[in-house]
């Protein structure tokens, strides 16, 4: 069969961060996306964007030019994600007031993206707690209060804008909300009354990474767990200790995230209008024709058990 005529299972796709310094054009980005690699729906990431700043005249520009070039292509623009940048910030628990406000306009005018696009959801990092504010109990509250506040006035924005939910990301470090399940769980009962849901985002690399060793089936639990809004899952491939965000060589692999065990949780749930995106981050040092060969390898292992 040729690489324009695999098929794959309506809810797999991919994040664009595979294309960060490498392909900047949207044509470019979905020919890949479409006839290389047989998806129908893809995820953009920020980082592709001019600048990654979601306030530039050049951003708002380079979205409709995405979203048109998504159209002809035919695939989906499911969702616009904060990206590998953002991730470097505290973002919306920044220590101070001044940078948290930029950070609450910087995330609206993503979600201003996500309604140019068309897009379903918006969303993924919320921020980081520093070692101090994590350290002392009375300001961690304080700066989580407040956090839930502002995401609430993004939910506002969202709805303006024709979104279904945000999302919040389960990141691997225990000083960003939602890395713990039982913290995730909290945080989207929490928001289950915002005028948009903020929907779990399920990165199944992180509880891995999380893990401290490689008999923990660390994932189980997530995939298990009764959730308001099925969540949308981001696949990647990673070890105790480290997050990885790799691709997928095999498709029972002995240790990291095991594909097979994932599919039949996600069949077993019954989260079958789950959209799955790849999220695999090739190393800047890959040889660039190596990368499209990669990607397709992974394609294939998820598409294998997920038919």
């Amino acid at each position: 069969m040729g690489t324009s005529e695999r098929t794959t299972p309506v809810a797999l796709g991919i994040n664009t961060c595979f294309a960060v310094k490498r392909w900047t054009r949207p044509d470019e980005i979905l020919h890949i996306v479409r006839d290389q690699l047989g998806l129908q729906m893809c995820q953009l990431s920020v980082d592709t964007l001019p600048l990654a700043d979601p306030r530039s005249a050049e951003a708002r520009t380079y979205v409709r030019e995405f979203a048109r070039a998504a159209e002809v292509a035919g695939v989906e623009v499911h969702s616009i994600f904060t990206g590998l940048a953002a991730y470097a910030t505290n973002l919306l628990l920044s220590e101070d007031v001044a940078a948290r406000d930029a950070a609450e306009v910087w995330y609206a005018s993503l979600i201003e993206l996500g309604g140019i696009a068309g897009a379903r959801s918006v969303g993924g990092h919320i921020g980081a707690l520093t070692i101090t504010t994590a350290s002392e109990p009375a300001h961690r509250a304080r700066a989580l209060d407040e956090l839930r506040e502002r995401m609430r006035r993004l939910s506002d924005r969202a709805k303006a804008e024709g979104l279904s939910t945000l999302l919040f990301e389960n990141m691997a470090v225990e000083r960003e909300p939602g890395s713990l399940l039982e913290d995730a769980v909290e945080w989207e009962r929490t928001l289950s009354t915002a005028s948009v849901p903020w929907q779990l985002c399920l990165d199944v690399g992180h509880p891995v990474a999380m893990a401290p060793s490689e008999d923990d089936d660390a994932l189980a639990p997530w995939l298990a767990t009764r959730w308001a809004t099925d969540p949308m899952l981001q696949l990647q491939n990673s070890r105790p200790g480290a997050d990885m965000h790799a691709g997928f060589e095999d498709a029972d692999p002995t240790n990291g995230v095991n594909p097979s065990r994932v599919a039949a949780a996600l069949a077993d749930a019954g989260w079958r209008e789950s959209p799955l995106l790849i999220e695999v981050m090739p190393a800047h040092e890959l040889r660039d024709d190596a990368v499209v060969p990669m990607l397709r390898r992974t394609v294939d292992v998820w598409a294998k058990v997920l038919a």
